[in-house]
């Protein structure tokens, strides 16, 4: 493997396009994380299922020790529940379906989910690296068969709150107190080459990622474990 080199770093109270300074200045008293990913891309069926689902995740409250569901959350993909159809990855082709956006959203909730300091229960990558967040930190949904579910290991309940605009869409988890410890999230990747193949030039680079979290006490380092490994092969552009 060719090693990229490429050390992906977020901060608490940072994001991966936008910064903390787009959360209204009121918000900010008892912010334990927050994340962002941009929207300004996308087509106006895709938003309004983005802010369907935000209007559905503000104000969940996750008790101590309890497990957090995204799509017992948000509910089923489907017109029948309100969503629209969008453009969703399905393997390696994008595809034409109801919820088209859903997975932007748990993405920036799982982000800010990881910069709280919570437990990962189940996520799954998607088949391919995704535009809004580095490889590495998506996190897809299909209901009744992929879900988010993260448990929150403080002895405090923390509450969710989602922000849409028209450039970015923020996942913000708040506290009543302040956590003890912050945590700052970073990535390794390596490239997969491509195989040796006649139409090589029609693949697209693989790419290894290990995906880590560190934990402080104010500026004292306490540790940094490995969440995951992701894996996402070689595969032919469409």
């Amino acid at each position: 493997m060719k090693n990229r080199g490429a050390v992906i770093i977020l901060l608490l109270f940072s994001s991966y396009f936008n910064s903390a300074s787009d959360l209204r200045a009121s918000d900010k008293t008892d912010i334990a994380a927050s994340f962002s990913t941009s929207v300004a891309e996308q087509d106006d069926n895709v938003k309004r299922n983005i802010m369907i689902a935000c209007e559905r995740l503000s104000g969940f409250v996750v008790a101590p020790g309890s497990v957090f569901s995204f799509n017992d959350t948000v509910g089923e993909a489907s017109a029948k529940n309100g969503y629209l159809t969008g453009r969703v990855l399905y393997r390696d082709s994008v595809v034409m379906e109801p919820g088209g956006g859903l997975c932007q959203v748990s993405s920036t909730l799982f982000n800010a989910f990881l910069l709280a300091g919570c437990v990962i229960i189940e996520r799954h990558r998607h088949s391919q690296p995704v535009a809004y967040v580095p490889a590495g930190l998506d996190a897809t949904i299909k209901y009744g068969k992929k879900d988010l579910k993260v448990k929150n290991p403080h002895q405090q309940s923390i509450r969710i709150e989602m922000q849409l605009s028209e450039k970015s869409v923020i996942a913000i988890i708040k506290a009543d107190n302040k956590l003890q410890y912050r945590y700052e999230i970073y990535t390794e990747e390596d490239e997969v080459p491509v195989p040796s193949v006649e139409d090589a030039d029609r693949i697209r680079q693989g790419i290894s990622v290990l995906v880590y979290r560190k934990k402080f006490s104010g500026d004292k380092l306490i540790n940094s474990a490995l969440l995951y490994k992701d894996y996402y092969p070689p595969a032919y552009v469409r």
